[in-house]
């Protein structure tokens, strides 16, 4: 996209300003042209009647008297009106009497006179041709218009000039602040107020108007960084517990809200890790509820859901919180993880879950369901994995199984 040149807004108004009031300078020049023309015309028709009036009873006189000297003189003195450029005496009697630009008579149109008797009756005694000087027309024309075109061009100059001055105090300088302030502005400083640097008035206008609304602007924008500010940090509080929520969905057992196998396959190697660096003990315990099958054909499976809630919820109620955690490894399997312990505390521990869980489960329907769980105890050996560890601990719990039920084996 090509960008435009940059030109200021003051400048147009002021060309366009100018090549108006030019344009109408010369319109007004032409009106006073022709009504200069006209004044002039009026000028040359009373200096011919001022000649019917005085030249042409003398000459009707000096010819009457056959006075050719006197009609001579009155001849060069109807020429030397500055508004006459030729004149012309064709006397009755055949005599000619002329003065001027003789040449005048075959360029510009001329008048003609009949010269009467002194006494006002009787044939005329000749005629008298009167050619108006041009020169006098042109220069008189040339001058009005000359002095009208450049009093306009004057008066439009100052005109121009004190309209440009305006322009660029009143309109310009706080158009290019604003824009300047336009330009500058960030998040940052949308509490700066715009300042323009204008004299004090008693009235406000469009520029005033467009200051408001920058502030006003800048107030809207502030206040809905805000409020976006506040939503942003609604919504990253919601999804964060979104995420914990799904994060805790995908670790725990939606049964007996123990964690899932998942987790026990992402942290347990964790805790061996941690366990073989700082030479710390562990134990797992392999916890199984005996006979769980008759209980699920007894009382059904709902009831067997119960009784596995109840057998997880007397677990963690026997294990140190944010210390042991317990897994439910699948089924009637519960797996716990007993960090900072070593076989002998397991061994205590483990003892202590099989009489929390062997005592009567009451169901919601009240019924009384007797339960009892074997479990095996291994404590983490130096150097073993993940897979030895919890394979020692079954291999208890098989022992367990094998000698009655109901016990501890480690």
């Amino acid at each position: 996209m090509v960008t435009a040149a940059y030109r200021p807004l003051a400048h147009v108004l002021i060309r366009r300003i100018m090549l108006l009031a030019t344009a109408c300078a010369l319109l007004l020049s032409a009106v006073q042209g022709v009504l200069t023309y006209r004044q002039v015309q009026q000028r040359f028709e009373a200096t011919l009647q001022d000649i019917v009036s005085s030249n042409l009873p003398m000459l009707s006189v000096g010819i009457w008297d056959i006075e050719a000297e006197a009609v001579r003189r009155q001849v060069e003195t109807i020429v030397a009106k500055p508004e006459i450029g030729y004149a012309r005496l064709n006397v009755a009697t055949g005599q000619v009497f002329e003065a001027g630009d003789a040449a005048l008579l075959r360029q510009q149109p001329s008048r003609r006179f009949e010269i009467p008797p002194p006494r006002g009756s009787g044939e005329a005694l000749g005629t008298l041709l009167i050619v108006v000087q041009p020169a006098l027309l042109y220069q008189a024309l040339t001058q009005a218009l000359l002095a009208i075109f450049l009093g306009y061009l004057l008066l439009t100059l100052l005109i121009c000039s004190l309209v440009a001055y305006v322009l660029r105090r009143e309109v310009e300088r706080p158009l290019r602040g604003m824009a300047d302030f336009a330009g500058r502005l960030a998040p940052s400083s949308l509490t700066v107020p715009l300042q323009l640097s204008r004299p004090p008035r008693p009235h406000h206008d469009e520029i005033d108007l467009v200051a408001r609304g920058f502030a006003t602007l800048q107030a809207a924008i502030s206040r809905h960084i805000d409020t976006l500010d506040q939503q942003v940090e609604e919504r990253t509080r919601q999804l964060d517990a979104a995420l914990s929520d799904i994060r805790e969905l995908s670790i725990r057992d939606g049964l007996t809200g123990c964690y899932n196998r998942a987790l026990l396959s992402e942290r347990l190697p964790s805790e061996l890790e941690r366990a073989q660096r700082y030479q710390r003990p562990l134990a797992v315990v392999f916890c199984d509820a005996d006979h769980f099958k008759p209980v699920n054909d007894r009382f059904g499976h709902l009831a067997g859901d119960e009784v596995l809630r109840a057998i997880a919820l007397r677990i963690n109620s026997q294990l140190r919180q944010d210390i042991d955690w317990v897994v439910r490894f699948g089924g009637e399997e519960f797996v716990i993880v007993l960090p900072e312990t070593d076989l002998a505390a397991a061994l205590v521990t483990a003892e202590r879950l099989r009489a929390a869980i062997s005592t009567s489960v009451i169901l919601a329907d009240g019924r009384t369901v007797q339960i009892t769980a074997s479990l095996g105890v291994a404590a983490f050996q130096s150097g073993e994995d993940v897979e030895s560890l919890l394979n020692r601990a079954d291999t208890q719990l098989y022992l367990a199984k094998q000698g009655g039920r109901n016990r501890v084996m480690g």
